[in-house]
């Protein structure tokens, strides 16, 4: 029989680097016959696409995709999206199902009852605490986690401070950190100067970038009114998508020093950040989740050999305290005004060297031997 293994996430499966880098691992370490990432279908995508000869994504087509977009027929399209993925799979011999969000865990748990499958809760954060969860929805998220993770057997989280809370909240001992690292770079990134030609940024001035989702709460109104007063040879660059771009570009009219790039393809990331000298990555903590992240941006600039501006929360500060590659600050206007004013060319040279020093400890290929021993261990192999 084939052996199969699932990851499920509400998504359209596009963007989700998290779920394609676990399973390109599983896939090469030979673990599964099949691997399928199973999400929502969306107009102009593929149903069925295939990423090899193991994996394939299905994006499930609703029935129900018509209703209206409130809460209530929510529900209904979000039933209909579990059902088919359950009658789909459950006379396959499903080893491992990966439930990548508290939303699907219940669909998890249905198929180890009938399929005996062993369940990964796969968080991308700390679900019952993030920035959109409030009310009557948070309450209802908590009871459910509670009930269903004693039917886990493993959680993987991206944060040692995750992890811990994982464990006080529930008292449970399987949970593992795999942190959401990008491939190291098979070649150094080489010298860049893409963005400072295309603002005209000279060689005596700095440029800054924010690159990522261009939304509330990651610190974007705050920098954008920090560099509208500081030193105009102190340039930001927000590279990226989101509800946010229309105000950065109507600060980009109204401030030589202030920059907007839309996103680029992940394959190129790296060479566009490299052409900055800071990276700035400063949520604010309007939320647990982000108070204990550590994002896959924070290890993309350091990959690009840049030091990097983070918000003093636990898991970015141990890193910045232990290898001394950027500034830690507390997220208010003033504070980071400060230090924006305060950098220098050469401050940045020296904690570019602390970058250079310290990023071979940092790897997907370093996370995908814990997450392969996770497996092994669960299925008793060796």
């Amino acid at each position: 029989m084939v052996n199969t293994n699932l990851h499920i996430y509400p998504s359209n499966i596009k963007h989700e680097t998290r779920m394609l880098k676990e399973t390109k691992s599983l896939a090469d370490f030979g673990l599964f016959d099949r691997i399928f990432l199973v999400g929502i279908w969306e107009k102009d995508l593929k149903e069925h696409e295939s990423l090899d000869n193991i994996r394939e994504i299905w994006r499930v087509p609703l029935k129900t995709k018509f209703l209206p977009k409130n809460r209530f027929w929510k529900l209904f399209k979000y039933t209909e999206w579990m059902l088919r993925i359950f009658i789909r799979f459950k006379k396959e011999r499903i080893s491992f199902v990966n439930c990548h969000s508290l939303t699907v865990l219940p669909l998890g748990v249905l198929f180890k009852i009938f399929t005996k499958s062993k369940v990964i809760y796969d968080t991308h954060e700390l679900e019952t605490e993030t920035c959109g969860m409030s009310g009557i929805r948070k309450k209802l998220s908590k009871v459910l986690e509670k009930s269903l993770i004693r039917h886990v057997d493993s959680t993987l989280v991206v944060s040692d401070s995750i992890a811990t809370w994982y464990k006080n909240k529930y008292n449970l001992r399987n949970v593992h950190v795999i942190r959401n690292v990008p491939y190291k770079p098979k070649r150094e990134v080489k010298e860049s100067n893409i963005l400072k030609e295309k603002f005209n940024i000279r060689d005596d001035e700095v440029l800054f970038i924010y690159q990522g989702m261009l939304g509330k709460g990651r610190g974007i109104e705050i920098m954008l009114n920090v560099f509208s007063k500081v030193d105009k040879k102190k340039h930001i660059v927000f590279m990226g998508y989101g509800l946010l771009e229309d105000l950065v570009k109507r600060y980009q009219s109204k401030f030589s020093n202030i920059h907007f790039y839309p996103a680029v393809k992940s394959e190129e990331v790296l060479r566009y950040t490299r052409s900055a000298d800071v990276g700035i990555h400063i949520p604010e903590k309007i939320c647990l989740s982000y108070f204990y992240s550590l994002p896959n941006k924070f290890f993309e600039y350091i990959f690009a050999g840049l030091p990097v501006i983070v918000s003093d929360f636990p898991d970015m500060r141990e890193i910045i305290d232990e290898y001394r590659c950027g500034w830690k600050i507390p997220v208010n206007e003033k504070s980071i005004l400060d230090l924006i004013e305060s950098i220098s060319k050469e401050e940045i040279k020296g904690k570019r060297r602390n970058v250079l020093r310290c990023r071979d400890n940092f790897s997907w290929e370093r996370e995908e031997e814990k997450l392969i021993r996770i497996y092994h261990d669960l299925s008793g192999r060796r």
